[in-house]
């Protein structure tokens, strides 16, 4: 089919667009051949019609079906081309967030400007092992395949890391030596690995500076070698570097750094180990401050020195700090008086040399030498020349350094070789520095070029198509102008041998050699000072200025001459090296006849452009002799924002790094490249039946496609891919689509009959039933009826109507009644309220006056209580004194008894020391005289004691006495107090008389009386305030009393009560302080009480003291009667024992006169059972002949097996060593071989041997080791002694005689428990020997499970017809899936499940750990799941959810059929459920994703959105998740962890089971050869 016919309606074209490059439009009319112009509509509802060029007949390119957009490699898509790549990276980048994608060879990897967890160990021990398409596209899959083929085919490989600066090349190169690093661990203590990424710090430390593009820029090109040695571990490395931007040491651009080692430095320098370098701030120094900020956000230069030290210590340079920060000084110094000497005692060379030459310079003539002043500008040049030149040997020396460690012994087998090296660049200036950097670039361009054919004619000839030769941009043209001969390099350094040649007669040679000659050479229209050149990226424009002088990099004679006199080695080495090189050069010297001229600088020979021209010739030797990988780094956007994509940088740099030549290479032969098995998977259904029925389906997909396409040279049949031209594929999916959308149509036109026709069938049988039962008559009677019920419902209407209105008449009279009554009563109430009011009045005037009354009578009566406790408070000091007194006496009482407690105890040590002496001494003298001595002290003891006895009784007799007279005063004082009251109760009475007598007054004469009154007590109350208030003045008291005879005038009494405030107020001072007073009273005798308590309990606790004190007396005389009475029957205790000594020598004479009788009636013994035997033999013989057996002696057995010592290792090289689980009688009995063990421990410690038992356990265990070390890798050995240690655990735990274990045995069981011995400690060690073989035994497990899982969970189709494949690009899959082989399913799983569970229970592994296991294996199962769907984008679809959830439903049947539900292994599967749910479950609305949230509490929300990010719709029928429904989810918060740890395991726990069998009923097997075992 001819491409043009795809421009039909409703398909989608690119148009370009000048602010996103290209922009998506959708085709309203179809085009036909000769139109001028396309009818399209855009995104965003505009209608054009765009023109077309006619002239050269090219279409817009075709937008790719949205099913292939979002693909992990680009030559998937079916339409290749720059539209196509640049909205496939957009769409993974921004909405899937995804930012790896593979380009064929090429892997595109765009900076996200945010940490991602994209790189922890998990993920690289993901990748490894993984073909690079089995997995989503990442810098770890790059290096797993240079990695694989190295050691597949022991052929070096090198990974090329190329882009702009900015664009992540340096962190993408330390990935992959980081992975290279974790993958081949070496196990020496050298660690290689990590002194390899320890460079790292180091070389951006020297080489690294901020631009305007990147915080961090390489300003050197990097190459690193990583050498492995034949077991492909890492054994060193050696790192060469190109073009360092020397000039940037002495100026930089605004807004950018200086070197970061600089800022490094002087932000230490408060650094005591800095101090003697005369370090400052880094805006002091001219070096570091041009470009304007000193600092960098986020950048901690301090921390970063720190590291940058800790790296070189790693390394083992710990001098090579210094010299940095030494060299530093004059780096960093400007052209000063202050900063020449500093920077001439650092470097140790005279100042007064370099000022000199410095300032001038030297012209040596043929007859004589002229020293002549140089320009300011010059001086300056030079200063800037010395700089540069030492930093730069200073980098080469620490990049030797760096080497030197890295080295290794012996020779390297392979490498892998890590390209960081600069992308094109085109600034607004571009220098000699970008010439060398775009011409580095062309060469590498070209080498890839060459590869990317290479690699597409090996697919070609592999596949057997036939080679057509492909169009196709070659640089060699670019190439020859800048190195070929009377190049621009050549011509630059034929310019530089003359002394005065300058920039623009160089610039003018290259306008006579290429302008006008050389189309890729080019003057710009408006300068005289540039020239451009046609890069294979951009044309690129550059100044002439300073291409001479850094070519030249030329360094005055003088200084150099200085510089290598330097006491400081380290400079002066640089130099050295520099003459020794040049002098090599040389070759042989001839000595002239006559003296010549001394050149002026003797590195004319080299300039930088050779230099770099050689270094780059060497880098291509050896990229082309290896395997290269490709990764290029692209810039998303120049405000280093996270996850922003602009367009227009983005293809300027895909044009630049050759992506989009990849792409071109590609589109012109065959780009969509399918196997037979993906075409037949995906296009089944545009087959038909016959075509289906072929067994062939190689064929089949030939016979399908020769009928779809009639052109057959849009596609070509390989071996094993069909190749399609461009756009074939996008054809087979609109068939495809339409297949489908007709299908749907037809089903839907079925259903919708099948209803309509089912929805006319009841409606006729409905039809069909009215007119059977309907007639003439049946309708009169229906009239009829609906008549009468019209009329009968009308008369019970109106039923109820009357009924509501009667009832409503009632209800309105009593409420008019209620509510007329209520207007009487609210008047009534009135009257009653005013008469209330005016009494609730009179009452409170009354109660005024009452209480001022009341007071006034208070105040007297509270100034005699104050006189009354003034005098209690003094007795109440008095009292005090003398218990103090108390108090002090008790406390020497006390003194006293705490001396006699100590006589006591230091007596009670002297009677231990008798008791000793007594015990020790067996002579009957010595013993009297003890005792004798024991009761001299006794009785002085007793003395003293009794004596103090009567001290302390005369004591507490007189604290006694003294208590009963404080209890007198007590009461004493309660009386007083009981008389205060009763005076304060008569004058609440006489208060109360008054009330009652001002009540009995009448009404009318009440104002009269009042008034009399008021006067009488006037007098008084003015009376009591003169005794009371003595210290108010006679002023005062006029005052108030002229107030009162106004107040009397004035005729109102109730101001009487504000007339006395003043009197009051200090009364009830008065008053407050008598009940303050009162309280603290009572607060003391309270607290005399508590003393006289304690010291009563004292007392109570001497008599105590003494009691007991008497009770050690009578112990001591009992004691000591006892012993007298034992010395007394020692001698005879002597003769008793003499005389058994006596017996024994008897017994032992006679036993050994018997021995030898014995050993001859053994004799006589053995053969009389030698022929007791024979005898048995020949009756059992007799008996088996007439078949008429005896009945058989019963034998009762002890569980016990003996053996002699020196059997001990045929034991255990029988039972352990020797022993195979497979082919003998050891799994009839579960543990059988712990339980023969077992017997033979039950014997040793019957015989109470400990040696014997030590010996064995020892044996035992160390066996054990042994073979489960010897046979780490057999599943079955492990399995059978992990039951066999499990059984011997339980066995020592169940004979231990222990309670918490005896009470799960039977009575005969607990007959044999261990008598002697506790073997607690061996359990221990037992234990512990179990875990190491679990963990041995889960490791096999899972390694014989791993290759299964994926395969097994993911890929197969467990439902047949569900999944349907798509293509993947150059990139295949190497699984099985695309092969013919068998296929691994979720069937393979569950049969090495099975052979597991088989195994453990044949050898009667106990069901607890079996199900302990189980888990372990389910956990891997779904862990390892989990991660392929978030590494792998094209599991993340709706049909993958489905066949993962019925997966896990058969996982689910087995664990029912082996009965093992109880282990709750199905529970550690749950995330992987969730994310098959969370694939299914819809996911657009508000809704979705608060159920996402509800249901997914297994997932962390970094896996969610992992999986949400990476959907895929496998048909145009579903949709992608859209980012706005992302970020609604991602507000959760939770764990930051995206893969699930597959190393992790379980606690195992070895629960006590008691063993059924009965130890005296185990027989041991013949087969095992333990004939030299005894049952007893």
């Amino acid at each position: 089919m001819a491409l043009s016919e795809l421009y039909t309606k409703y398909n989608r074209v690119w148009i370009p667009d000048a602010e996103h490059v290209w922009k998506s439009a959708e085709i309203l009319k179809d085009y036909t051949s000769g139109s001028n112009y396309l009818e399209v509509q855009l995104e965003d509802g505009t209608e054009l019609k765009y023109a077309l060029d006619t002239a050269n007949g090219q279409l817009p390119p075709l937008r790719n079906p949205d099913i292939l957009v979002g693909e992990n490699d680009l030559t998937a898509l079916s339409y290749l081309h720059e539209p196509a790549v640049l909205h496939n990276l957009k769409v993974r980048f921004v909405e899937s967030r995804i930012i790896y994608t593979y380009c064929g060879i090429i892997l595109v990897a765009i900076n996200p400007y945010k940490q991602l967890p994209l790189y922890g160990d998990a993920i690289i021990h993901a990748y490894s092992g993984q073909n690079m398409g089995d997995m989503d596209p990442h810098i770890f899959a790059v290096a797993e395949e240079a990695y694989k083929q190295m050691a597949r085919k022991n052929k070096n490989q090198s990974i090329i890391v190329s882009g702009e600066s900015g664009a992540g090349k340096t962190v993408s190169a330390r990935y992959t030596m980081r992975y290279f690093a974790t993958v081949s661990k070496s196990g020496s203590k050298a660690h290689v690995e990590d002194k390899v990424l320890a460079s790292n710090p180091i070389t951006e430390a020297i080489g690294n500076a901020k631009t305007t593009r990147n915080d961090n820029s390489s300003r050197f090109g990097k190459y690193t070698e990583i050498s492995f040695d034949k077991s492909y571990q890492i054994i060193g490395a050696n790192m060469r570097t190109y073009l360092l931007e020397k000039s940037r040491v002495v100026f930089q651009s605004e807004n950018e750094r200086n070197y970061h080692i600089f800022y490094q430095l002087c932000s230490s320098v408060d650094d005591p180990e800095f101090k003697n370098l005369r370090l400052l701030t880094a805006d002091k120094f001219v070096y570091t401050s041009m470009g304007g900020r000193t600092d960098i956000d986020s950048v901690d230069d301090k921390a970063d020195m720190m590291e940058t030290r800790r790296t070189f210590s790693l390394l083992g340079r710990s001098r090579s700090p210094a010299a940095i920060m030494s060299l530093s000084g004059k780096s960093a110094s400007s052209f000063s008086d202050y900063h020449l000497g500093v920077f001439c005692e650092l470097l140790d060379v005279s100042a007064e040399d370099v000022s000199r030459w410095l300032c001038q310079r030297r012209i040596v003539l043929v007859a004589e030498t002229v020293v002549k002043p140089v320009p300011q500008k010059r001086a300056i040049n030079a200063r800037d020349a010395l700089a540069k030149h030492i930093y730069a040997h200073l980098f080469d020396y620490i990049i030797h350094k760096i080497n030197t460690v890295l080295q290794f012994p012996g020779k390297q087998h392979t490498f892998i070789g890590v390209l960081d090296i600069y992308g094109f660049e085109t600034f607004e200036v571009n220098s000699f520095e970008q010439f060398c950097i775009n011409y580095a670039n062309e060469k590498l361009q070209q080498q890839f070029n060459l590869h990317v054919f290479k690699l597409e004619q090996e697919e070609y000839m592999k596949e057997d198509i036939p080679w057509t030769l492909i169009d196709f941009y070659d640089n060699q043209p670019v190439i020859d102008l800048i190195e070929a001969k009377m190049g621009i390099l050549d011509l630059l350094d034929e310019e530089c041998l003359f002394p005065q040649g300058t920039d623009q007669n160089w610039l003018q040679k290259l306008y006579n050699n290429y302008l006008d000659k050389n189309a890729l050479f080019e003057k710009p229209r408006m300068s005289n000072q540039a020239f451009l050149i046609q890069h294979f990226a951009d044309k690129v424009e550059y100044q002439c200025k300073g291409f001479l002088e850094k070519n030249r990099d030329i360094l005055p004679e003088e200084l150099v001459e200085i510089m290598r006199v330097s006491k400081f080695h380290l400079l002066s080495d640089f130099f050295q090296e520099e003459e020794l090189g040049l002098t090599l050069n040389r070759g042989i010297k001839v000595r002239p006849a006559r003296p010549s001229v001394k050149p002026a600088n003797k590195q004319l020979r080299t300039t930088v452009g050779n230099k770099f021209r050689s270094s780059l010739y060497l880098l291509m030797e050896t990229l082309n002799a290896t395997t290269p990988h490709y990764v290029r780094c692209i810039k998303p956007n120049d405000e280093k924002l996270p996850f922003e994509y602009d367009s227009k940088r983005v293809v300027q740099q895909l044009r630049a790094c050759g992506v989009l030549e990849t792409i071109h290479i590609s589109a012109q032969s065959y780009p969509s490249r399918w196997t037979y098995i993906e075409f037949y998977s995906r296009y089944s259904i545009l087959m038909s039946q016959a075509e289906l029925g072929l067994n062939d389906k190689k064929q089949t997909c030939k016979t399908v496609l020769q009928r779809l396409i009639q052109d057959s040279n849009q596609y070509k049949f390989g071996r094993t891919k069909i190749f399609f031209r461009a756009g074939q594929v996008a054809y087979l999916e609109k068939l495809r689509s339409d297949r489908l959308r007709g299908a749907c149509i037809t089903i839907q036109k079925h259903v919708r009959g099948w209803s309509q026709h089912r929805k006319f069938l009841q409606m006729r049988a409905a039809a069909i039933i009215i007119q059977q039962t309907v007639t003439a008559e049946n309708l009169k009677r229906a009239w009829a009826a609906v008549v009468i019920q019209r009329y009968v419902r009308g008369h019970l209407v109106r039923q109820v109507y009357q009924l509501v209105k009667v009832a409503t008449v009632t209800i309105q009279s009593h409420t008019r009644g209620w509510l007329a009554r209520k207007r009487f009563r609210q008047v009534e109430t009135a009257v009653v309220l005013q008469k209330y009011a005016r009494a609730w009045l009179a009452r409170r005037r009354f109660q005024n006056i009452r209480r001022l009354v009341l007071n006034v009578q208070l105040s007297y009566r509270v100034q005699q209580l104050k006189k009354k406790l003034e005098e209690q408070s003094r007795e109440n000091h008095g009292l005090l004194e003398r218990l103090t007194a108390m108090s002090n006496a008790r406390v020497q009482d006390m003194d006293k008894l705490q001396k006699l407690e100590a006589e006591l105890s230091k007596l009670a040590n002297e009677k231990i020391s008798l008791e000793q002496q007594q015990k020790m001494n067996k002579e009957k003298k010595k013993v009297f005289a003890c005792n004798a001595n024991i009761f001299i002290c006794v009785r002085i003891v007793e003395n003293n004691i009794a004596i103090q006895k009567k001290d302390h009784e005369k004591e507490i007799e007189a604290l006694n006495v003294e208590s009963r007279k404080l209890r007198e005063e007590n009461v004493s004082f309660q009386k007083q107090i009981e008389e205060q009251g009763e005076v304060t109760q008569d004058l609440q009475e006489q208060v109360l008389k008054l009330t009652k007598h001002v009540k009995v007054r009448t009404k009318g004469c009440w104002l009269h009386h009042l008034t009399i009154t008021f006067f009488f007590l006037l007098e008084k109350i003015t009376e009591v305030t003169k005794q009371l208030l003595g210290d108010i003045n006679d002023t005062e008291i006029l005052l108030a009393s002229d107030d009162i005879q106004q107040i009397s005038e004035d005729g109102d009494l109730l101001f009487a009560y504000e007339g006395l405030k003043k009197a009051t107020r200090s009364v009830l001072a008065i008053e407050t302080h008598y009940q303050t007073q009162r309280e603290n009273f009572e607060r003391e005798v309270q607290s005399l009480k508590f003393q006289i308590e304690h010291i009563q309990n004292e007392n109570s606790q001497l008599q105590k003291l003494f009691q007991e004190e008497n009770d050690v007396n009578d112990a001591i005389r009992q004691e000591v009667a006892r012993l007298t009475t034992e010395n007394m029957l020692i001698p005879q205790f002597k003769q008793q024992v003499s005389e058994l000594q006596r017996q024994k020598h008897e017994l032992e004479v006679q036993i050994a006169e018997q021995a030898c009788e014995f050993e001859e009636q053994l004799d006589v013994k053995d053969r009389l059972i030698k022929k007791l035997e024979n005898q048995i033999k020949s009756l059992l013989a007799s008996e088996i002949a007439s078949q008429t057996p005896a009945p058989a002696i019963p034998k009762e057995y002890l569980g016990m097996l003996e053996y002699r010592k020196e059997d001990e290792s045929q034991l255990i090289q029988n039972i352990i060593l020797g022993l195979k689980p497979r082919g003998v009688v050891v799994n009839m009995i579960p543990g059988l071989i712990a339980h023969i063990l077992f017997m033979c421990i039950r014997h040793a410690d019957y015989i109470n041997d400990e040696g014997k038992i030590k010996s064995l356990m020892r044996a035992i265990i160390d066996s054990i080791k042994k073979v489960v070390k010897t046979h780490q890798e057999d599943f079955d050995m492990l399995s059978f002694w992990l039951s066999n240690t499990y059984q011997m655990l339980n066995c020592l735990k169940q004979y231990s005689g222990e309670e918490d274990f005896m009470k799960y045995n039977t009575p005969r069981q607990n007959k044999n428990c261990l008598q002697n011995f506790d073997l607690s400690e061996y359990r221990q060690i037992i234990s512990d020997v179990a875990i190491h073989i679990y963990h041995q035994f889960v490791t096999i497990m899972e390694k014989a499970l791993m290759p299964l899982i994926v395969p097994g969970m993911l890929e197969h189709e467990s439902l047949q017809g569900i999944s349907s494949m798509k293509p993947t690009g150059f990139r295949k899959r190497s699984t099985s899936i695309y092969e013919d082989t068998e296929a691994c399913t979720i069937s393979s799983i569950l049969q090495q499940l099975s052979h597991f569970h088989s195994t453990m229970m044949q050898h009667g592994m106990d069901i607890g750990l079996i199900k302990q296991a189980v888990k372990q294996q389910f956990f891997l199962v779904g862990a390892a799941s989990l991660n392929g769907i978030l590494l792998r984008k094209d599991m993340c679809s709706c049909r993958k959810g489905m066949q993962i959830r019925c997966n896990i439903s058969y996982l689910e049947e087995w664990l029912k059929e082996k009965d093992l539900q109880s282990s709750s292994a199905i529970d550690t599967m749950e995330p992987l459920s969730q994310a098959a749910w969370l694939l299914q479950v819809n996911k657009s609305t508000d809704e979705d994703a608060q159920q996402i949230a509800k249901m997914c509490t297994e997932l962390s929300p970094v896996q969610i959105v992992k999986i949400l990010n990476s959907y895929t719709p496998i048909d145009d029928f579903e949709k992608r998740v859209s980012p706005s429904f992302v970020r609604k989810v991602q507000v959760r918060t939770g764990s930051a962890q995206l893969m699930l740890d597959t190393q992790y395991r379980y606690q195992v726990i070895f629960p006590f089971v008691p063993s059924p069998q009965a130890l005296e009923l185990i027989q041991v097997p013949s087969s095992l050869k333990l004939n030299f075992l005894t049952r007893i």
